[in-house]
């Protein structure tokens, strides 16, 4: 993932186990990319213009994000 670049959250089979499916189509900007070395759960955090179950903060993996 891309530091620092504003993404929307698009569905993916890995968001729907993670029974995240409700921040589809929001936008948010990416603060921290995780390891690139990990064989599972390859994604970012996500900091969300709009809160969320009281928080900005959310793992989001690699496969639910769409570049600005």
């Amino acid at each position: 993932m891309k530091k620092n670049a504003y993404v929307t959250i698009i569905a993916s089979s890995e968001l729907s186990e993670m029974r995240l499916d409700e921040l589809v189509g929001r936008r948010g900007l990416v603060v921290e990319d995780l390891p690139q070395n990990r064989k599972k759960n390859r994604g970012g955090l996500v900091l969300l213009e709009e809160i969320y179950m009281d928080e900005f903060l959310w793992f989001i993996p690699e496969e639910s994000v769409s570049y600005e």
